[in-house]
């Protein structure tokens, strides 16, 4: 089941590189839970159901001229896979950029996403038992 998961996490990072956050709805499993880490995120927080976690996404992105999230790398990790991604954005207000190093740690079951953990990229190496 692991290359499933490899696989369906890669098929959902190609709709967010183009920067198609609603796409593929039938990826996630219907009690998706997403976490927002406190160490990358500005409005942290557990955020259950795939309507709620993408609102809360949304509303993220509200706050960026320009927005992009590029995968890095993918590293599987029994039934879970971790991303290492490249975030780059210029604020609406500030017109500060950023470029960051950033992670996401992917739960699967039934052959959905089903959890998922953005956080920074110390933390999703660690997940993926491996150091910075």
């Amino acid at each position: 089941m692991s290359r499933e998961n490899v696989e369906l996490v890669w098929r959902v990072n190609a709709y967010w590189q183009r920067g198609d956050w609603q796409a593929g709805a039938e990826l996630f499993d219907p009690d998706l839970e997403v976490v927002f880490s406190t160490s990358s995120f500005p409005d942290p927080g557990t955020y259950r159901g795939g309507r709620v976690a993408l609102a809360a996404w949304s509303r993220w992105l509200e706050a960026w001229e320009e927005f992009s999230m590029e995968v890095d790398e993918v590293i599987e990790v029994g039934e879970r896979v971790v991303t290492l991604n490249r975030l780059r954005g210029r604020g609406k207000v500030s017109g500060a950029t950023v470029d960051d190093d950033v992670g996401v740690i992917f739960g699967c079951r039934g052959g959905k996403i089903a959890h998922m953990v953005f956080c920074d990229r110390a933390e999703a190496l660690e997940a993926a038992g491996l150091r910075q």
